[in-house]
């Protein structure tokens, strides 16, 4: 409920006048457009899918507990073509919010800095409340639905239980459909956004010299509605499929806990199967409190009050885990269980906090960057390259200690499965402040719309001044949100890798342990980590490319006006075809799309199914430590990636920033060309290597029942 009155109260706000009206209404138009014809090709995915889907489960999986063949066929169809639809609808509702806030929040801009901020930060968490609320809802229907049909409410307990378990097998189908939809908006958002971004910037700003989102530049609209379809739209589906993701890998692990907790009986075995889910709705609740005491004025700092609203819902979520496992746990283990939440909040908070000191001038490399960048482009480059790349480190440690430490605490409560349920609690305590974090990354792209439409119309002088400052403070909140939001999609991918040999030990195929030193084991890993660089590569090609049709058609426009000093002489009148820039952007995103989808996908399948039919008479259990290896290598070789990438990506962004600011002589050009890389880096390669492992980790989920059969 709170989700859906909390965005009619944004869009009821401050009037526009009737030029950010006439600007509004194109922007919204154009961004429909091209998600419409995402949305076509996410159709035709699962449309293949769909019925693959079915023919498998209703001929090869049979779940029991009174579903039948052709039952589990259709319930798989049906879900998977549900998870698709609610992908698509998280994309369109984050879409049209955020680009109604930009508008919205410069035109609060004009009053205070507080209603811009206001504005900003809560679309982004009526946006991650929405995405929450909505892939619960489904997964819960689904779930909840098929266990009435089948009288799971009045069947006895252990019936109950098998049952529950019998449906659960079947979720992985809907995790597959937003998976799919999920790398369908993301890839073609992030291909749009570079090529409208990297054109604006390079033959727009640097070689015509025009200012940045100025209006005489037929890139700007492009680069406007690519920072919606792309961060806005992107991140939105990223959160919905690490929710869903999560939640699907807690079921599962949740099943062998519930399993191996019967002498608790079935409704307390019940309860600690469901305490990560639990502790997860506490954070999601905590998340609408911490993004309503967001405030400030024009004199105090935004940034303090992004932290401030953070804290306030660490606070309320932590609460919510140790009153859940006081509730569902018990003594003596529900200590235990609160401080694995407690550890695996500290981890992705530090990591979040490491990304924002690499921009910070006072104690990170900035200051060397801007430095490199008065030598040369590629000094500059090669420099933030090399921060990026040794970024990564300290979040991995930090991630990698809590893991360890919630696994073992977990351990020492005796609990059955301790060690993965302690696992799980640090991960479902992470991924619970999940809207907060995507408020704070939407904040981002709204608050960099709102400046950029403020380039394009004439605001009065304090409005665009607070714009601008809401911009710099949205891109520090997107550096630290971003990383945070990384490490949990990692560490869900890790999870679901050891979910996998769960899956398997239930039909007692496969141990609960890797043996990474087999051959096979090995290699499926060393497939996993190709697949991760392969996949982000081909998207920061794809990005590469669209950005270099959309630049020729940029300077084809500027081609014909008289020349001074190398630059065109652009009267202030002039109007460009902002249309032909879109549509030659839509197309770029669009062209090859399908194929890279299909064949994230496919990868970890095609691999459970070779190696299910090579080592059927040979070894069984090796199909399953094979999967597992190459959801867990892929999982960290892409949170590795997107960490160096996205490091790498915030640091040529806050040189650039400085650049501008400070009129850089000598480097303003190099810091738009590093510029341009990073947003080819971080903007196409590192959220595609982001999502791919959970897409990955849902596929692999997918297929190991049908392999354990």
């Amino acid at each position: 409920m709170f989700a859906l009155i909390l965005p009619r109260w944004l869009v009821g706000g401050d009037v526009l006048g009737a030029e950010l009206h006439r600007l509004s209404g194109a922007l919204t138009r154009a961004a429909e457009a091209f998600l419409a014809q995402e949305f076509r090709l996410t159709a035709l995915v699962v449309g293949v899918l769909g019925p693959v889907a079915f023919a498998l489960y209703a001929t090869l999986l049979n779940p029991g507990a009174g579903l039948g063949s052709l039952e589990t066929g259709f319930w798989a169809a049906v879900g998977m073509a549900l998870g698709a639809a609610n992908a698509c609808l998280v994309a369109r509702v984050g879409t049209g919010l955020a680009v109604r806030a930009s508008l919205r929040a410069l035109a609060a801009a004009q009053h205070s800095l507080d209603r811009a901020l206001v504005v900003s930060v809560r679309t982004g968490g009526a946006i991650g409340l929405f995405v929450e609320s909505v892939g619960l809802i489904a997964l819960a229907l689904v779930f909840g639905l098929l266990f009435a049909m089948k009288g799971g409410l009045r069947i006895p307990a252990d019936e109950a239980a098998a049952l529950a378990r019998a449906i659960a097998l079947l979720l992985p189908s809907y995790a597959l459909g937003v998976a799919a939809a999920a790398l369908v908006i993301q890839r073609g958002g992030a291909t749009y956004h570079t090529a409208g971004d990297v054109a604006a910037d390079l033959a727009g700003e640097r070689d015509a010299g025009l200012e940045h989102d100025d209006a005489r530049n037929p890139a700007v609209i492009a680069d406007l509605v690519g920072d919606h379809v792309g961060k806005a739209a992107g991140r939105a589906v990223d959160l919905l499929l690490t929710a869903t993701a999560g939640n699907v890998t807690a079921l599962v692990i949740g099943l062998s806990v519930l399993e191996a907790s019967r002498g608790r009986g079935v409704h307390g075995a019940l309860a600690l199967a469901l305490f990560p889910l639990v502790a997860r709705a506490f954070g999601v609740v905590a998340s609408a409190f911490g993004v309503m005491v967001v405030r400030t004025d024009d004199q105090g700092s935004p940034t303090s009050a992004l932290w401030r609203g953070q804290l306030t819902t660490a606070i309320i979520s932590l609460s919510g885990v140790l009153g859940a496992a006081l509730w569902l746990v018990g003594e003596p283990g529900y200590l235990g269980l609160f401080w694995s939440g407690v550890f695996g909040l500290l981890a992705a908070t530090t990591a979040a906090h490491l990304a924002r000191l690499q921009i910070d001038r006072r104690v990170g490399p900035l200051k060397e960057l801007v430095e490199m960048q008065r030598v040369g482009e590629a000094p500059g480059v090669t420099f933030a390259l090399a921060t990026g790349l040794a970024s990564a480190a300290l979040p991995i440690v930090a991630l990698g200690l809590a893991t360890t430490a919630a696994w073992y605490v977990g351990v020492s409560t005796g609990i059955p499965a301790g060690g993965l349920l302690g696992a799980l609690t640090a991960l479902m305590t992470m991924s619970a402040s999940g809207p907060y974090l995507l408020a704070l990354a939407t904040f981002g792209p709204v608050a960099d719309g709102a400046r950029g439409v403020s380039g394009m119309t004439s605001p009065p002088e304090d409005a665009e001044r607070r714009a601008s400052r809401l911009d710099d403070t949205g891109f520090s909140a997107s550096t630290a949100s971003q990383a945070y939001l990384i490490v949990t999609g990692g560490l869900t991918a890790v999870l679901a890798a050891s979910a996998l040999p769960v899956s398997f030990a239930r039909h007692g195929t496969a141990p609960a342990l890797v043996d990474l030193l087999s051959p096979a084991v090995a290699m499926s890993g060393a497939l996993g980590l190709g697949a991760v660089l392969a996949y982000a590569g081909s998207a920061a090609r794809a990005g590469t490319r669209g950005a270099r049709g959309v630049a020729q058609e940029v300077e084809r426009q500027l081609r014909g006006f008289p020349r001074d000093k190398g630059r065109p002489r652009i009267p202030a009148d002039f109007t460009p075809s902002y249309r032909t820039c879109v549509e030659l952007t839509a197309r770029a995103a669009l062209r090859e799309l399908v194929l890279p989808v299909g064949l994230a996908l496919g990868t970890p399948v095609v691999l459970g199914v070779a190696l299910s039919v090579l080592f059927r008479s040979v070894d069984r259990a090796v199909p399953g430590q094979a999967l597992a290896a190459f959801v867990l290598v892929a999982g960290l070789t892409g949170m590795a990636t997107a960490l160096a990438v996205d490091s790498t990506k915030c640091a040529l962004g806050a040189a650039r920033r400085a650049a501008r600011r400070n009129a850089v002589s000598g480097g303003f050009e190099s810091a738009l060309a590093g510029d341009a890389v990073a947003d080819v880096l971080g903007n196409s390669a590192g959220p595609a290597a982001q999502l791919l492992i959970k897409a990955i980790a849902i596929a692999a989920l997918v297929v190991a029942p049908f392999l354990a059969t």
